[in-house]
């Protein structure tokens, strides 16, 4: 097995599981009949299936009747498992908590009924950050397989966003191997980039482009950013023709894609192995095994919408009005839908000028299921005729949320309604395009609602829809189907306000307005007005920074009656496991809390209980039934969903309560069960739009709040009721923004704090429910206001702007005596004036002093003397005021001085400034002769009375409602109550009351705008007509009533703020530390501590009391729902405070009798939703109506502190610090660091160090060790952070702030001495170890002395010859990294592996801190978006601590633990670095690959090894040592790099690594050589280290203060406290003869006992500057580091092994059975046949002669190939050096299976030949060859489709192999192969000196040897036609007509002769008969 350090990992399709133990699985305990197998994955095939371990080994999966086969099934199945020390693929839901498992959640996949879709993973992409950072996306190509197909040459095109790349072209094959990295580098958010489409293409590149695609495969960046570590590994994804996909599968290609970002951690894919072709490609598929891509469609049908808002401005329709184009008034939008799903688009048909649009259609939309896309999105759009149309909103629906992705049954497919979906954007009065513009596009949270659409969804397997079924219109049966999912019924929102506070300075009255969907909107004109808004109110300054709304005890209220859909039982449902996870999670923050502050195991172990109790008597409650009409599909499913999900958390938590043993270990499974609740607490049907907050300042809305409608909504169940129905609680508005870095400072100012009690429910539920928790009286009043403009100084209602009886805007029309009380309700008195109360407030308002302040005024003629008897008096502005003397002192306020004079201005020495004239103004104080007028300002400073405030706020009353006018230039600016000289209008506000006799009745006035008695007629026929003249019909308006809660007499309360410190807040200032003072806000009352200069981790140590607070209602109430407390902290500075952050807290309320004392609590502090540090403070609210309260807190100067029973306890405790220098100092201010000193902070003690003579010749302090004593905390929870200044003294004795650190906790330096001292001593005398006749006395020996340990390097023992022949260092690097067949040989002969770390050595070594720590040094402001990366530090400090507590006696102190600590002086040394090989590099040429060298710097040493630069090629094996010269610790830093080799230009920078070797060197564990397994002697693997184990043990031993080892012979050791035998290491009893002495092999192992650092290779990942978070590749490394003092041993050898050259001799002798693919001209089949051959990567293409007119398939040859290749034995790989095209300059390196192809042919002259079959061959891995012809088949093959075992031999194995191979010609994935011919060969590997030996030349050219070849045996028909014409006439024409042709012949010749018989008859015959004559 490999010694890697890492967990035991299984790898079983898309799931890797890590053990801690795969030996110990579980118990029979852990097991329970009734749980769910053991499997997340239920596997569709029923045979077992096959994965792979870490070590590349197979582990079998049993099949599902296996798993499913009861207890003793799986419990045999468990002991095979154990036996084979294999790791189990179980459930991690159901593994004991004892093992450490990577979590998996069961929807990880989603089942759609029988499809299966991609792994998810439990990322929720709205939560993801919108921050734009640096990406890479690597997209690993291996090979693919199965592609449509023969003899192609395939390529693979790779896009991803807007970029894309290929690989390079593979030729001749259907099976390509490319093995291929391409990066593609982004900038932008992670949200961004999860939307970014990836698109594989594989094409075949010897067609023309419009016909080369093959098929490809799309998805999203998304699915590879959701699964685990951002990762794909070794995923095959189908590829389909994305224009005919009902076409089928075309093929396969296995990939990897890996996702890295600021942070991540490369993870290199493991390399495919060769067994890998055995496994079946969709048993390992980018989906689950046994899916198929399947034709679906999603049909959306599109009923119709809601209350669209209008798009389109009124100014055309108005100019229509006016030329009469156009009567009467339309809707303003012409609106339409588009559904967009997995990049296709409908859209609906549109409708023209309606808000109620009704398309009534059904759009389908073909995918291919699964599909990768998981949201459907709906858009409401404008039709715009003249620009683009406009987007009203859009809703994303989640199909995650309507589908099931519970593997424990069949699942169901997306369904959805059919419901109503709520549409949100910008405000619904945004008609142009406008910054929330993208609001409107799904870019960030909607502020306002913009409509909702009746939609439904539904999806169908089995056929994609055609064209013309896209779109259609939907028929009545579905509308009469819907008709009863739009019930309505009636809901009522009660909101009360009980505060508003904490609202920045506006210029105008501020109101709050309530909506729910159309309702409420003031703004709007398609719904009746109702009482949703407040009372317009001027903010009132609290005094101290903000201002709040002076309501009073009449509190404004408001209420809507709306109407919605009958959705009750989803809420109901819904909130029911909303509440179960609120109870669960508020427990499980107890837990933690208990945890954090080290509470004791018991207690938290109760609390934990007492969760789980609670936790299974809410799973016990069992979910509300469904109503059984009116209910979807979705209802149904997600109810049985949910039902076997709570039951399944249930048992899972009964076994938790029985069987957990650690808490940590339970708090993860508690936070699982909180997700998988949380995944169930969806509601995607409900229609009930969400209650919106707004903030209106005049017409403007500034801010919102969202409520979500469940959480407010009630129900006759307790346990069913919004968490916030019926309670108060604080709201925090915000600004509407678009989610951009630029408005991040604009959120951080709070608009303005609620404090507000929210009901909603049904009518019949809202009878005197909704209010009576409040305490007060409901008032409900009719409201008028009476207008007047001033004219020549008189007030009149003659030609005002506005008529004399409106309502507070103007626009409508309200004598008193147009109102008509509503039905059900009655008037309750007469009118009465009811003063707007915030107008009476002064500017001394919420201060406790205040400076008046007049202006005396002096006039003069020009050339006489200033007067001294005509005065007169004026404010600030100019206007008149009172003198000196006539001001009176205001009630509730006293005098603390005299007038005086106010100097303290750009005045003159009696105080006086001048101007020409004071109406132009321009003071200047110096008098001119041409000045006319002078002024002088005299001041008095009053304070507030706090016994007269009552008096004072019932005189404000009485003065505000005198006469109720409120006074202001015009209407539309602010109004004040006192009259100033350039107001020209007033108005006052009449209220009347109205009581209702029906609590159901509306209360809305129906308004008659003829009603008003005091309107003259022309005024009344002026009104009824309009801007044309014509008549206008008689509309009455409607006008909503103010409705207010009245309270009794407030309750007072007194707040204790306790404010003791903070830590890790945001710097601010430039030199990297902040001024920080905290502002605490509460009710109407904010107060700020001190302000604490030049720290991070303030302790203000402060009590801030706030005295008389007052709240109305029942003070139990407020015990139950205390109103927040907020903290906000700035940075002091001159001008303006930059915010640093915001904390909550709720305060702990004492009615009265309570005794329990505060706990300080530590609060997270955010800013702009990222965490700023933290504040340690408590707050205790006392109701102070007559009670006694505590006693105030002690003072410290002028301020309160923290009492002391809430303070910490503190203890006296000794921290010691070692200051061992500093390092890579930056210049600061443009000089360098050169005398630097620090200083320590804690607890408020300084410790400050010597400082440095000069840094660049020893960076090191003179004094090494210091300590210092300091009052901490007892409790580790409440201790102060410790603080590292860093300050360089500079000529004149400046000593600036150079940089800063801040260690948070100090837990991981405390040790307790006393106790490590006495344990060790009891030890050693429990071991016997006490006497010290045991001793032996180990004196330091030189290495050199010791000859008999180390003989000299020359020398070789005759096993040490032997042994190079057969294994070498890189057989133990093969054999230590798991390469099982690489490794072999070296294992056999017993030798041990060293360790290859897969990450670098620091992180397994704790950094080497154990001696001195770097910590960053920081300088500068932080920014909001910048994190404290330590590449932005200024400079490291080397140190370390230790916290201990001294005996609180009194009594001598323990021993000092810093004092063995190693000499600070510079050391010489030799730094030998080993480089073995890099993998994963980032390309940086075109054509993605690098040419990369290696480059290494120490100091001022450089070295580059550019001659010896690996062409292209991103995973180069170097093989080098390099060794450098050094100084420690100037010259500490090594530096790896790897550079990218450029002939022309400068070489690029790929990557590099660091590492800090003086830590190495300094550290205990020593990181300067590693130890080995073994402690030899002799033999290639000799002790290479320059001390002894004896001398390192002893050395060791002195570092960590402690004995020294202690000796029993040279077989025991005593050792910190343990005993170490030789007989405990070495239990074979058998002793190499090259293994050392005895006692130094027990000191070795003792020392890797110890954690010292073994033999070793690390893994380093590899950087950029450029890009200093991505990785960049890694490199695999070890270093060694030699004091030049020491003798220092000679390197070891890893150059990489070189390459054999071998041949390949290849002899086809014959083919049998080829496909005749001709057909002569006689009709005859047949085939010219050749036969190809090649090794797959060379290239180089060899072919037999032509066997012409084969005639039955056979084909005879006797051709002999050669191929000479280089083969390296150790990787079973052929190495090929080539140029990649003509014009390369170097040869690259690739490296490849050594495989053999060969093809059949048949020879074409005209056209091009026809390919007939094909047969590849892996030499190392191939099938082992037939005798006869007769019994090749395609089941020979390794990969047939029969899964047929096939025996495998190797060439290099047996030298020669003979025999016959089938030929066959691959089909598609969908199509079988064909069996095309066999063939006969020869196949023989020679090494280069058998090849010189015995010769032979290719085909049957000469050398014709070894073996002699003759000429092939062919049958006389065996030639070229045109060649020879006489064969050609005897072999085709003669063989094919002979019996033709003799016929024709005979025939012929008998017509021949008959023809002479006829022609000679007659003349012979005449002849004859006159011869007779």
């Amino acid at each position: 097995m490999s010694d890697k350090i890492s967990r035991s990992e299984v790898t079983f399709d898309d799931y890797t599981l890590e053990v801690d133990d795969p030996g110990d699985i579980m118990d029979d305990d852990d097991y329970d009949d009734d749980d769910e197998y053991l499997y997340e994955d239920e596997l569709l095939d029923p045979k077992d299936k096959k994965g792979k371990d870490k070590d590349g080994k197979t582990v079998v999966v049993p099949a599902k009747e296996k798993r499913l086969g009861g207890k003793r099934a799986y419990k045999e199945y468990m002991e095979s498992m154990k036996n084979q020390k294999r790791n189990l693929p179980m459930n991690p839901e159901n593994l004991p908590l004892k093992h450490k498992i990577k979590k998996i959640f069961k929807n990880d996949h989603r089942y759609y009924g029988n499809v299966i879709a991609a792994p998810r993973s439990s990322i929720d992409r709205s939560k993801l950050s919108t921050k734009k950072q640096d990406f890479q996306v690597r997209v690993n190509i291996h090979e693919g397989r199965k592609l449509l197909g023969g003899n192609i040459h395939p390529v693979c095109n790779i896009h991803v966003g807007k970029q894309s790349k290929h690989t390079r072209v593979q030729k001749s094959t259907n099976k390509p191997l490319w093995d291929e990295v391409l990066f593609f580098d982004f900038n932008c958010s992670a949200l961004d980039l999860c939307d970014e489409p990836v698109t594989i293409e594989v094409l075949n590149s010897r067609k023309i482009r419009s016909d080369s695609l093959i098929g490809a495969f799309k998805f999203d960046l998304g699915l590879v950013y959701e699964s685990a570590d951002h990762q794909f590994v070794h995923k095959w994804v189908l590829l389909t023709d994305p224009e005919d996909k009902e076409s089928g599968a075309k093929g396969y290609v296995k990939i990897s894609i890996s996702i890295l970002g600021p942070g991540d951690k490369l993870k290199i894919p493991p390399k495919s192995s060769s067994s890998d072709d055995l496994v079946d490609i969709e048993s390992n598929l980018l989906r689950p095994a046994g899916v198929q891509l399947q034709p679906a469609t999603y049909t959306v049908k599109i009923y119709k919408a809601e209350d669209v808002p209008k798009m389109d401005t009124d100014y055309f329709e108005g100019m229509k009005r006016v030329l009469r184009m156009q009567h009467g008034d339309h809707d303003l939008v012409d609106p339409y839908m588009i559904v967009s799903f997995a990049g296709k688009k409908l859209k609906t048909k549109v409708l023209y000028k309606t808000y109620t649009p009704e398309w009534a259609q059904e759009l389908n939309i073909g995918v291919q299921m699964p599909s990768m896309c998981e949201q459907l999105m709906l858009r409401l759009m404008d039709k715009d005729h003249f620009n683009r149309d406009d987007i009203i909103a859009t809703h994303f629906l989640q199909l995650t949320r309507l589908s099931s992705a519970d593997p424990d049954d069949e699942g169901f497919l997306p369904t959805f309604g059919p419901a109503y979906v709520n549409f949100y954007g910008s405000p619904r009065e945004s008609i142009v395009d406008d910054e929330l513009e993208p609001l409107n596009r799904g870019c960030g949270e909607g502020c306002s609602f913009r409509g909702r659409a009746l939609v439904e969804l539904t999806v169908n397997i089995g056929q994609e829809p055609s064209k013309d079924e896209m779109l259609r219109d939907i028929d009545g049966e579905d509308w009469l189907r819907v008709q009863p999912f739009q019930r309505r019924r009636r809901y009522r929102l009660f909101v009360g306000f009980l505060e508003g506070t904490m609202i920045h300075p506006v210029d105008a009255p501020v109101e709050f307005e309530i909506s729910i969907g159309e309702y409420g909107n003031k703004f709007a004109s398609t719904t009746l007005p109702a009482p949703s808004t407040t009372q317009p109110t001027n903010p009132v300054y609290d005094g101290s920074h903000y201002y709040y709304l002076p309501w009073g005890q009449t509190k404004p209220c408001v209420m809507l009656n709306s109407q919605w859909e009958d959705v009750m039982f989803r809420i109901e449902s819904l909130n029911l496991i909303c509440r179960t996870i609120d109870r669960l999670e508020g427990h499980l923050k107890d837990v933690k809390y208990l945890m954090r502050a080290k509470a004791p195991l018991a207690e938290s172990a109760g609390k934990l209980i007492k969760l789980l109790d609670e936790l299974i008597i809410d799973l016990n409650q069992p979910l509300l039934e469904l109503p059984q009409k009116n209910i979807t599909e979705l209802d149904k499913k997600l109810y049985a969903l949910r039902d076997d999900e709570m039951k399944r958390i249930l048992i899972e938590a009964v076994n938790l309560r029985e069987n957990a043993r650690d808490i940590e270990q339970a708090i993860i499974e508690i936070d699982s069960y909180i997700y998988r609740l949380q995944q169930i607490a969806t509601e995607p049907q409900n229609s009930i739009p969400d209650v919106i907050i707004w903030m209106l300042c005049g017409n403007r809305r500034v801010a919102y709040h969202r409520i979500p409608s469940h959480q407010v909504m009630f129900s006759p169940k307790q346990d069913c009721c919004g968490k916030l129905c019926g309670h108060v609680f604080s709201v925090f508005l915000k600004r509407p923004s678009v989610p951009d870095k630029s408005n991040a400072k604009r959120q951080w100012k709070l608009p303005a704090k609620l404090q507000v009690f929210v009901w909603m429910g049904l009518e019949d539920h809202a009878k005197g429910i909704q209010h009576k928790p409040l305490d007060g009286e409901i008032s409900v009043f009719a409201e008028t206001y009476e207008n007047m403009i001033s004219l020549l100084s008189k007030w009149t209602t003659r030609a005002m702007p506005r008529p004399k009886w409106s309502d507070i805007t103007g626009q409508l029309k309200l004598p008193k005596e147009s109102f008509t009380t509503p039905g059900g309700w009655r008037w309750a008195g007469e009118w009465f004036i009811n003063p707007n109360l915030s107008l009476s407030y002064d500017l001394d308002s919420g201060l406790s002093s205040f400076q008046d302040d007049v202006f005396e005024n002096q006039l003069r003629v020009p050339g006489s003397d200033w007067p001294t008897s005509k005065l007169f008096w004026t404010d600030v502005t100019g206007e008149e005021a009172q003198s000196k003397e006539d001001i009176m002192c205001p009630a509730g306020w006293e005098w603390t001085d005299i007038w005086t004079v106010d100097l303290n201005r750009a005045v003159d020495e009696e105080g006086y400034e001048y101007c020409l004239d004071q109406s132009v103004g321009g003071f200047v104080p110096v008098e001119k002769t041409y000045h006319l007028c002078r002024r002088r300002r005299w001041v008095r400073t009053r304070k507030r009375n706090p016994d007269l405030r009552q008096q004072a706020a019932h005189q404000r009353m009485v003065r505000a409602a005198e006469e109720g006018w409120e006074y202001s230039r015009l209407f539309t600016t602010k109004f004040h109550l006192k009259q100033r000289t350039m107001d020209m209008v007033r108005r006052r506000r009449w209220h009347r009351k109205m009581v209702a006799d029906n609590p159901d009745a509306d209360a809305i006035f129906i308004i008659d705008p003829t009603s008003d008695v005091h309107e003259t007629k022309e005024e009344k026929e002026g009104s009824r007509k309009d801007s044309t003249g014509a008549e206008k019909p008689f509309l009455p308006k409607v006008q909503a009533p103010r409705m207010f809660i009245t309270f009794k007499e407030p309750h007072t309360y007194q707040l204790r703020a306790y404010i003791y410190q903070a830590r890790d807040l945001f710097s601010a200032d430039p030199s990297g530390l902040s001024d920080p003072y905290a502002r605490v806000v509460f009710s109407r009352q904010s107060q700020r501590t001190k302000i604490l200069n030049e720290t991070l981790c303030p302790t203000w140590d402060q009590t801030l009391v706030f005295e008389e607070v007052e709240f109305y209602g029942n003070p139990t109430m407020l015990a139950e729902s205390p109103p927040i407390v907020v903290v906000e902290l700035f940075d002091y500075d001159t001008v303006g405070s930059d915010f640093l952050g915001r904390a909550i807290a709720t305060p702990i309320v004492k009615l009265g009798g309570e005794h329990q004392m505060a706990k300080l609590n530590w609060h997270p502090i955010t800013r702009g939703g990222e965490p700023a540090g933290e504040l340690l403070g408590a707050f205790e609210l006392y109701l102070n109506e007559g009670a006694e309260l505590p006693f105030m807190p002690p003072t410290r100067g002028d301020v309160y502190q923290v009492p002391s029973g809430i303070r910490p306890v503190m203890q006296l405790t000794r921290i010691e610090v070692l200051t061992w220098g500093v390092r890579h100092m930056k210049k600061f201010q443009l000089a360098a660091v050169n005398s630097p000193s620090i200083e320590i902070e804690c607890g408020g003690v300084v410790l400050s160090t010597i400082k440095i003579k000069n840094a660049k010749k020893n960076p090191n302090f003179d004094t090494s060790s210091m300590l210092f004593d300091v009052f901490l905390p007892v409790e580790e929870l409440y201790t102060p952070p410790l603080n590292i200044r860093l300050l360089d003294h500079r000529s004149f004795g400046v000593k600036p702030l150079v940089g800063t650190h801040m260690i948070k906790s100090l837990q991981e330096y405390r040790r307790d001495p006393v106790a490590m001292v006495q344990t060790i001593r009891e030890k050693m005398l429990e071991s016997g170890f006490g006497d010290a006749e045991y001793a032996i006395d180990m004196d330091f020996a030189d290495p050199a002395a010791t000859a008999e340990h180390q003989p000299p390097a020359t020398s070789t023992s005759s096993e040490e010859g032997e042994f190079k022949e057969d294994v070498d260092w890189w057989s133990k690097y093969y054999s230590s990294s798991g390469n099982e067949q690489l490794g072999r040989v070296y294992r056999e002969k017993g030798y041990e592996n060293m360790v290859v770390f897969e990450e670098e050595l620091e992180n397994y070594f704790d950094n080497f801190t154990d001696l001195a720590q770097s910590f960053p040094l920081f300088h500068g402001k932080r920014h909001e978006d910048e994190d404290l990366d330590e590449d932005k530090a200024v400079g490291y400090f080397k140190g370390t601590f230790r916290v201990y507590p001294l005996p609180a006696d009194g009594s001598d102190p323990p021993p000092r633990m810093l004092k063995n600590v190693p000499c600070n002086q510079l050391v010489e040394v030799l730094v030998r670095v080993y480089i073995v090989k890099a993998f994963e590099l980032q390309p940086q040429d075109p054509n993605g690959l690098s040419d990369p060298y290696l480059a290494l710097k120490l100091g001022r040493f450089k070295v580059k090894d550019r001659e010896n630069y690996v062409p292209k090629n991103l995973s180069p094996t170097f093989g080098k040592m390099f060794e450098l010269d050094g100084t420690l610790p100037l010259e500490s830093e090594l530096r790896v790099q790897i550079f990218d080799y450029d002939l022309l230009s400068g070489d690029d920078l790929i990557g590099e690594t660091k590492i800090d070797l003086e830590n190495r060197f300094l550290s205990a564990r020593r990181g300067v050589c590693g130890l080995p397994k073994r402690y030899y002697v002799a033999g290639p693997y000799k002790w290479r280290d320059a001390e002894l184990p004896r001398q390192i043990l002893e050395k060791w031993c002195a570092t960590q203060a402690l004995p020294p080892p202690v000796w029993r012979g040279n077989s025991q050791v005593y050792v910190n406290g343990k005993t170490c035998c030789l007989r405990d290491y070495e239990t074979r009893g058998q002793v190499h003869k090259d293994w050392g002495p005895p006692e130094e092999r027990l000191a070795l192992y003792t020392l890797l006992d110890l954690g010292l650092v073994p033999e070793h290779i690390e893994t380093r990942t590899l950087y950029n500057p450029l890009r200093p978070e991505i990785p960049q590749g890694k490199i695999q490394i070890f270093v060694d580091i030699f004091p030049k003092s020491a003798t220092i041993p000679p390197p070891i050898n890893i150059t990489p092994r070189a390459p054999q050259d071998l041949q390949l001799r290849v002899i086809v002798y014959n083919v049998q059975d080829v496909l005749l693919s001709d057909t002569s001209f006689t009709g005859e089949k047949m085939s010219d046949i050749y036969v190809k051959g090649w090794l797959k990567g060379q290239d180089k293409k060899q072919k037999t002669d032509v066997h012409y007119r084969s005639l039955n398939g056979e084909g005879n040859f006797n051709w002999r190939y050669v191929f000479p290749f280089k083969y390296l034995p150790a990787e079973e790989v052929m190495v090929i050096k080539k140029k990649e095209h003509f014009f390369s300059l170097d040869k690259h390196e690739e490296k490849h299976p050594v495989t053999f192809v060969c093809q059949i042919w048949d020879n074409d002259i005209f056209t091009p030949d026809d390919f007939l079959g094909l047969l590849e061959l892996n030499l190392n891995f191939m099938p082992k060859a037939n005798k006869f012809a007769k019994s090749v088949s395609l089941d020979d093959l390794p990969d047939n489709e029969k899964g047929k075992p096939v025996p495998m031999v190797s060439l290099f194995d047996q030298k020669n192999v003979k025999g016959w191979w089938p030929l066959y010609e691959e089909g598609g994935p969908d199509t079988p192969r064909e069996l095309t011919g066999k063939v006969e060969m020869e196949l023989e590997i020679l090494s280069k000196e058998d090849s010189e030996a015995k010769p032979a030349g290719k085909g049957q050219e000469e050398p014709n040897e070894n073996p002699h070849l003759d000429p092939p045996n062919r049958p006389a028909t065996s030639f070229l036609w045109f060649t020879s014409p006489w064969k050609s006439l005897r072999y085709i024409i003669w063989n094919s007509y002979k019996w033709y042709i003799l016929i024709g012949f005979i025939i012929l010749l008998v017509v021949a002769m008959v023809g002479l018989f006829i022609y000679s008859a007659p003349g012979a015959l005449s002849q004859k008969l006159i011869a007779k004559l």
